[in-house]
């Protein structure tokens, strides 16, 4: 049995705009393609964030598994990312600012920034159609530590809400803007119902870990193919966090 898995974490999947920080957050289609090949050809097993979950409960999910979460729910993961998805027959989980759905990512605030439209509610129902998971990233994409009690409330469960109205299916999943999360942060989670939540925190999923502390790996422009397989090959993602 495995006991650790690895949660990719991807933004946009869409030509490199801008610089810097900003154009680390695409992966261009045919890297992301030959990405997805690649995990199929080398037998890993992508599995959902429920099979994450699992896993942190010591259950069997199967060899090598990966799990594949893209933030903010970007119009170019409906047009790139998703046949690709389809074609592999993957899982995967997109998280979606509840209160921008069909606007852009107005929370980019950088000088070099390229906005990018959000997929409209018609695209994620789709989306869901296709077995896409989505889940919460808040009402608004704030940092949530800074926020008062109440409002940190309304922002992950009114957002859990508000999606679950407007797709008519169970949100159980959240990931938190910036990785930006602290214990009242994490208990405000469990306290709105979510089994899951993603940081930025480098790093494998093990057995034992905290299900609404999960550590990613972020998959971005700068990824190279070595970086890749290093990745997935060998404990590299867990020598990094044993240094952040």
């Amino acid at each position: 049995m495995n006991t650790s898995a690895l949660i990719f974490m991807y933004h946009k999947i869409g030509t490199p705009k801008g610089s810097g920080l900003q154009r680390n957050l695409y992966v261009s289609p045919r890297v992301f393609r030959l990405q997805m090949r690649y995990l199929k050809l080398a037998g890993f097993r992508v599995v959902s964030m429920d099979d994450i979950v699992r896993l942190t409960r010591g259950e069997d999910v199967g060899s090598k598994p990966v799990a594949l979460t893209f933030d903010d729910g970007f119009r170019n993961f409906y047009e790139h990312a998703l046949p690709v998805l389809q074609e592999f027959r993957y899982p995967a989980t997109v998280y979606a600012v509840s209160d921008l759905i069909g606007r852009d990512d107005a929370w980019e605030t950088c000088g070099d920034a390229t906005r990018e439209p959000l997929m409209t509610e018609p695209q994620l129902r789709e989306c869901r159609e296709y077995g896409i998971e989505i889940g919460s990233h808040t009402k608004s994409h704030p940092r949530l530590t800074r926020l008062s009690p109440e409002r940190l409330r309304d922002e992950l469960q009114g957002s859990r809400q508000a999606l679950e109205e407007r797709l008519g299916a169970p949100v159980r999943h959240c990931c938190y803007p910036y990785g930006d999360c602290d214990a009242a942060v994490v208990a405000a989670a469990a306290g709105a119902g979510y089994v899951s939540g993603t940081t930025t925190q480098r790093g494998r999923v093990h057995v034992g870990d905290n299900p609404l502390t999960l550590r990613r790996t972020f998959i971005r422009n700068a990824t190279n193919p070595f970086l890749f397989l290093l990745r997935l090959h060998t404990g590299y993602e867990d020598r990094k966090a044993q240094r952040s």
